[in-house]
């Protein structure tokens, strides 16, 4: 539970008030007013002074506290309890994001905002845990200490030695990497940036990065590259931009059509239902790696129509996959064949 029993900023509007007032009140007095400790209150005039700007200092003479200049304004905040709760939402949003930095630094400022609440507003938070859940299918593997390295090379402009594993290649290399941007994409992160040992933009997965160094160099993000473009062609984040935009058209059959009308799975979709219940999905992309072990994920629920490279692809996989488990029956022994069923998650 959460819960703010003397505000923070309830305390700094009665100080501010008081100092305003040109009373000059003693510490001593200003805990009276707002009922808390005296280091308390020097606690939040340093606050009132060092964070928020105000021209503040002891008078001496006066012996109390004083504004040097009356034009300064409290900033004036407010938030309700629903968005209260909806940081705690975002809080558990990120608790189930692989290798974000921010956990902590939220749950802090969670904790802070909850002080700006009135004094008879209390959060309880297992109330939200039982009115909300998170899960995410898979969870990558990453070191937070790396992701938060990667952070600050990208906000200052670091340069960086990377040591990398190519899952494809199985391949470990030295790269000296510009990183320019990270993105989140179905939960994981991406790190964006300029290889010079490929002398083009790469996308690289935190979680394969071995050693990470910065050279002590920076660099500038070039002014045509755009956050907005950067997934352009991706089914999700494998690019290959030597290859033409391409039109893959896909039939999914009625069991399946209902199911994937509910998403938009790419911002190139566009769909039909035909009359049988069928659905028709069209998709422009760059690359079939990605996209290629979604529609093996749907089996024969999922036919694609064009193109006919990405067609003989399909086809040819499922003959591996047929072979494959002829193959491993043939090493078994033999057992009743069970009806095949396929089972959903019913809602609503």
């Amino acid at each position: 539970m959460l819960t703010a029993k003397r505000p923070q900023l309830r305390r700094l509007l009665i100080f501010d008030g008081e100092i305003r007032s040109g009373s000059h009140p003693t510490a001593e007095r200003l805990a009276q007013l707002a009922e808390v400790a005296p280091r308390t209150v020097l606690r939040d005039l340093e606050i009132l002074r060092d964070e928020l700007g105000a021209p503040l200092e002891f008078c001496r003479r006066k012996n109390g506290w004083r504004y040097t200049c009356d034009t300064f304004q409290l900033p004036h905040l407010r938030i309700s309890e629903g968005e209260l709760v909806a940081l705690f939402v975002a809080e558990q949003l990120l608790r189930h994001h692989r290798g974000t930095p921010y956990e902590e630094d939220l749950s802090r400022a969670v904790r802070k905002l909850a002080l700006l609440l009135p004094d008879e507003i209390t959060v309880h938070w297992d109330t939200v845990a039982r009115s909300h859940s998170f899960r995410t299918s898979a969870v990558g593997r990453g070191d937070t200490e790396t992701f938060r390295r990667l952070a600050r090379a990208v906000l200052h402009r670091r340069q960086l030695r990377l040591v990398y594993w190519t899952a494809s290649r199985e391949e470990v290399t030295e790269r000296r990497v510009d990183p320019w941007h990270l993105t989140n994409v179905d939960g994981e992160w991406f790190l964006v940036g300029y290889c010079h040992l490929r002398k083009c933009r790469r996308t690289f997965a935190p979680a394969r990065i071995r050693e990470l160094a910065e050279t002590g160099r920076s660099f500038d993000v070039p002014e045509d590259f755009s956050a907005a473009d950067l997934l352009e062609g991706t089914f999700k984040v494998v690019a290959e931009e030597d290859r033409p935009l391409q039109r893959i058209r896909l039939r999914f059959a009625p069991s399946a059509a209902k199911y994937i009308r509910e998403k938009t799975f790419h911002p190139s979709q566009k769909s039909a239902l035909e009359a049988d219940g069928s659905l028709l999905l069209e998709l422009s992309l760059r690359s079939f790696i990605e996209v290629r072990r979604w529609i093996l994920s749907w089996g024969s629920e999922c036919t694609v129509l064009e193109p006919a490279e990405l067609r003989r692809d399909i086809a040819r996989e499922a003959e591996l996959i047929a072979e494959h488990y002829a193959a491993h029956s043939a090493t078994r022994p033999h057992t009743a064949a069970r009806g095949r069923t396929r089972t959903r998650t019913r809602t609503g």
